[in-house]
């Protein structure tokens, strides 16, 4: 791979300035670092990453726009079980204590969202969904 001979320093420095988030700052850096010379072995090193996954964001810098580049791609992921009306009404329920909801408890735990969407929605939550749900209810 050329030593990315078409991106310059400097316009990588800019879109430094424009980076939003870790993962395409760290991209960022990374193709800024190779530019002068540290190879991607040690790069992989420093950043706790693959060589494989190095290679492959400098190869994106080499056919894509910097930004575009620096950026994930969108993915379409699973869709969610609950979504829409359903999950405002799930967020506003655990909004109100479980009493309001008609559960004899006094605050809101994992197996207690677990049932609590079970028998609202008819859907199965794992204990790692409801900690996220309920984790966004209480930040």
């Amino acid at each position: 791979m050329a030593q990315l001979e078409d991106v310059s320093t400097a316009a990588l420095r800019e879109a430094l300035q424009d980076a939003d988030d870790a993962t395409t700052t760290k991209r960022i850096m990374v193709a800024i670092a190779y530019k002068q010379g540290v190879s991607q072995t040690e790069l992989a090193d420093w950043y706790g990453l693959s060589r494989k996954t190095v290679y492959n964001w400098l190869q994106r810098f080499e056919e894509e726009p910097i930004r575009s580049a620096a950026s994930d791609k969108p993915r379409s992921g699973r869709p969610p079980k609950l979504g829409g009306e359903d999950r405002d009404e799930l967020l506003r329920l655990l909004r109100d204590s479980p009493k309001a909801a008609g559960y004899d408890a006094e605050e809101w735990n994992i197996p207690l969202v677990q049932r609590l969407v079970a028998e609202q929605f008819d859907v199965a939550y794992s204990r790692t969904s409801a900690y996220r749900i309920l984790s966004s209810v209480c930040n």
